[in-house]
């Protein structure tokens, strides 16, 4: 908050939920929120304080050494950079003020305007419960798209009046009061060799457990068998804390987790070994109907609520004060496979070697996947012919696809209104896009990490009522970093699956648990979840929110809630339809039709 006379009603609201708060010197409100004693390190020199939340490698001392010897507020963000963990900074420095997340978006930063004064906070709902405004239809209906709207609509606020700051921006308020955002984090050139970058992997990773674990006390880590969840498991078993590993067993019989989960286990002595068995399993959209998660945008996961919640309640009554997850992995340790239009063109031979192999092993249409290779083509002309095909039906595909990004589809029950509204949407950027990055690998790349830290900020606000924070140091910035700065067609290839977190875990995990290389997956979860919860979700569309909206045809959607064994999966689009109807019913703030101000 601003060192200023903000009205008495943000004040109330705030102070009505009993938030802890640090003050400016005029005993005016700095920062207000919700946090325990070891989540915030705050540090005052003069007039000028700093604050970090969340899991950071700092003490006060050196905060406030930090804070003496540097004059200027973003030069005292640079130097916060380089710490390892994943925390906000909040900075006030000769009348400059400065708030800034993570570069992935773990932590995110939004604002808004109130009597002429800003005010930011790290979830849009509590800014537009202070602010009073309305839902905005247009970003409901974007969160239709199957799989997400496209950048830069894929981080749009529900709220109108409240803004998202990108993750790789801080926002700078001047003396003046006035908000402006710049850029503090680029992504490293892609240039490191793999053995270089399994190194820095290796190091960015050990920090990042260590910054959650060195404190002691009991802490839990998922254990599925595979490669980035096992990695964690090793590098905290060493750690001062008591480690417990969580395991779930998969309905699909042909699920080899636990398998993977037990080898790695008998090399783990002492350590605890939960499992959750299969006849114990929540089944996919258990509790959806009634869910009241406290959530500041639609969350898919939410269809998973039941079986995570299951996992972090047994983690709490066990006193785990923190759960470490592989979640991120996936999208830091492999690249997307469109690095090889830009190999094609500056290392021909290797690229050809690797499209023979990967024609090798799924049979790619090599003719169709040359063409898309070679073909010149820009973010803007990709984006262009999005709105015309929002609504074709998805087709199954013999190849990846080397474009920009997956085209979006709204699914069949939507309304006439609803496929209007997203089209118009799509049509007033279209000039003015820009994609994250010049290359489609990188903008790939980024906009996956973002996409998966966007989900595990989700997560962390499912689960806050359990106690157990949700940790996710595969989306550390240091990590992050230490990932993208490899060579992309060393990070991904034909021949060997995730090779740079098995080169950097060698000598800290088995060799045996580094040879997986199969993944389960959760269709027969979907599946049973469809059937056995048909009639809760039957009670959704029944006085459907969105259906009142105008977004959603309810009858249509109530004929398609079942499971499709259809190649293109026509039912996974449920899940964004059913998750935002839910979030929908938990709001008490009224929606409006009318374009974003």
């Amino acid at each position: 908050m601003p060192d200023a006379d903000v009205t008495s009603t943000v004040t109330r609201l705030l102070r009505a939920q009993g938030r802890a708060s640090v003050s400016h010197n005029s005993g005016r409100p700095w920062l207000v929120g919700k946090w325990s004693d070891d989540e915030i390190v705050v540090a005052e020199a003069g007039n000028s304080r700093v604050a970090v939340i969340g899991p950071a490698s700092v003490t006060a001392t050196r905060l406030a050494g930090i804070l003496a010897r540097t004059g200027d507020v973003t030069a005292v963000n640079a130097v916060l950079s380089s710490l390892p963990g994943s925390y906000h900074v909040i900075a006030y420095v000769n009348g400059r003020s400065l708030v800034r997340g993570t570069a992935a978006g773990v932590r995110q930063v939004f604002q808004t305007m109130v009597d002429g004064q800003v005010l930011a906070a790290d979830r849009a709902d509590v800014l537009a419960g202070v602010l009073g405004t309305e839902l905005d239809l247009e970003a409901v209906a974007l969160s239709l798209l199957d799989p997400l709207p496209p950048y830069p609509l894929d981080d749009v606020p529900m709220w109108k009046g409240v803004e998202a700051v990108p993750p790789d921006r801080f926002l700078l308020i001047d003396e003046a009061g006035r908000p402006a955002t710049f850029r503090w984090w680029s992504p490293p050139e892609p240039v490191v060799p793999l053995a270089d970058g399994a190194r820095a992997l290796r190091l960015a990773l050990t920090n990042a457990v260590a910054v959650r674990t060195s404190a002691g006390g009991k802490v839990s880590c998922d254990l599925s068998g595979g490669l980035d969840s096992t990695s964690m498991c090793f590098l905290a078993v060493d750690s001062p804390a008591e480690l417990i590993a969580y395991t779930t067993v998969g309905l699909d019989p042909a699920d080899d987790d636990v398998p993977w989960a037990m080898r790695a286990i008998s090399a783990l002595p002492g350590v605890g070994h939960e499992i959750l068995p299969r006849n114990e399993l929540p089944l996919v959209y258990q509790g959806i109907a009634t869910a009241d998660d406290c959530l500041d945008r639609p969350f898919i996961g939410q269809i998973d609520r039941a079986q995570i919640l299951t996992a972090f309640e047994r983690m709490a009554a066990l006193g785990s004060r923190v759960h470490l997850t592989g979640f991120g992995g996936d999208e830091v340790l492999e690249g997307d496979l469109n690095y090889l239009r830009s190999l094609i063109r500056k290392a021909p031979w290797i690229a050809l070697s690797r499209l023979r192999a990967y024609h090798a092993q799924g049979r790619w249409p090599l003719m169709n996947v040359a063409w898309q290779l070679l073909r010149p083509r820009s973010y803007g002309s990709w984006w262009a012919g999005t709105a015309g095909r929002i609504t074709d039906p998805r087709q199954a595909l013999r190849s990846p696809r080397f474009d920009w990004d997956e085209p979006p589809r709204l699914p069949p029950w939507v309304s006439p209104d609803c496929v209007d509204l997203v089209r118009r949407m799509l049509r007033a950027k279209r000039e003015s896009v820009r994609p994250l990055a010049g290359d489609p690998s990188k903008h790939a790349d980024l906009l996956a990490i973002r996409s998966s830290a966007r989900i595990a900020r989700s997560f962390g606000q499912l689960v806050g009522p359990t106690g157990v924070p949700f940790a996710t140091p595969f989306l550390d910035d240091q990590v992050v970093e230490a990932c993208l700065a490899v060579r992309a067609h060393e990070r991904s290839t034909p021949w060997e699956y995730k090779p740079l977190i098995k080169e950097a875990m060698r000598g800290i995990v088995p060799a045996a648990s580094l040879e997986r290389t199969t993944k389960a997956e959760s269709s027969a979860e979907e599946e049973a979840g469809l059937r056995a919860n048909h009639l809760d979700l039957m009670a959704l569309c029944e006085d459907s929110r969105l259906a009142d909206l105008g977004l959603v045809e309810a009858d249509q959607l109530r004929a398609a809630s079942h499971y499709s064994p259809s190649l293109t999966r026509p039912h996974e689009s449920l899940q964004q339809t059913f998750t935002a109807e839910a979030w929908l019913r938990r709001l008490k703030v009224s929606v409006q039709a009318g374009p974003r101000s």
